[in-house]
């Protein structure tokens, strides 16, 4: 069981981050693009380019990086202008597109799925029908950041705002959650042998990267 300051900071950062997709929720139905609610809506947008810098060239160069970019994003706001479909649904466009292309890059031949990579990393050999699905795991995944991206043009395009937003801003991650619990519900049921998770892969992948980092060090 998790400690009790563990459960409150969980419960509190869930809010938290539940009280921000529904501001931005309201931001986006207003319209009005000024340089606070582009900051509010590219926030997470810059904290996972910091952190996937950071995971590259270390923390201090990360948030110089970043700094500058969000700074010349907003000057660049701020003189030029932007239509509100960019800045309300650029970072969920970019962001999927983004997951898409590093799953789907993985299905290349000669190169490992990358599910089948976060499996092998956390059971060592795989039996081969283990192998194929999680190769097919692969494919849903990268067919699911997809299908985020065409089902958010279409709302924007055939639907109101309010459908959009709702869509890229409330329903993005409990459908990324929504999927996860699918994959990992049929998998416990049909491979009962087999509990290796995306989390788990990671977990191991930021290991690799401090390992790598330390030997660099010396």
């Amino acid at each position: 069981m998790l400690p009790l300051g563990n459960k409150t900071g969980a419960i509190a950062f869930a809010l938290a981050f539940l009280g921000y997709q529904f501001l931005i929720h309201k931001v986006t139905l207003s319209g009005q693009i000024t340089p606070i609610t582009a900051t509010l809506v590219f926030i997470p947008f810059v904290v996972a380019a910091g952190w996937a810098i950071a995971l590259e060239v270390g923390l201090r160069l990360a948030l110089l990086i970043t700094t500058t970019m969000t700074i010349l994003g907003l000057a660049w706001v701020n003189m030029f202008g932007l239509p509100p479909a960019i800045i309300f649904g650029l970072p969920h466009l970019v962001t999927n597109l983004f997951l898409m292309w590093f799953f789907a890059r993985t299905l290349k031949d000669g190169r490992e799925p990358l599910i089948t990579s976060i499996a092998r990393r956390v059971h060592g050999s795989l039996k081969p029908d283990i192998e194929i699905y999680t190769r097919r795991v692969t494919y849903a995944w990268s067919l699911f950041f997809l299908l985020q991206v065409v089902v958010s043009v279409g709302l924007y395009i055939f639907a109101s705002l309010q459908a959009w937003s709702m869509f890229i801003n409330i329903l993005n991650v409990p459908l990324i959650i929504l999927m996860f619990v699918c994959e990992y519900s049929y998998r416990i049921l049909r491979y009962r042998d087999h509990q290796s998770s995306i989390l788990s892969g990671l977990q191991f992948f930021s290991r690799d990267k401090s390992a790598s980092k330390s030997t660099k060090a010396r």
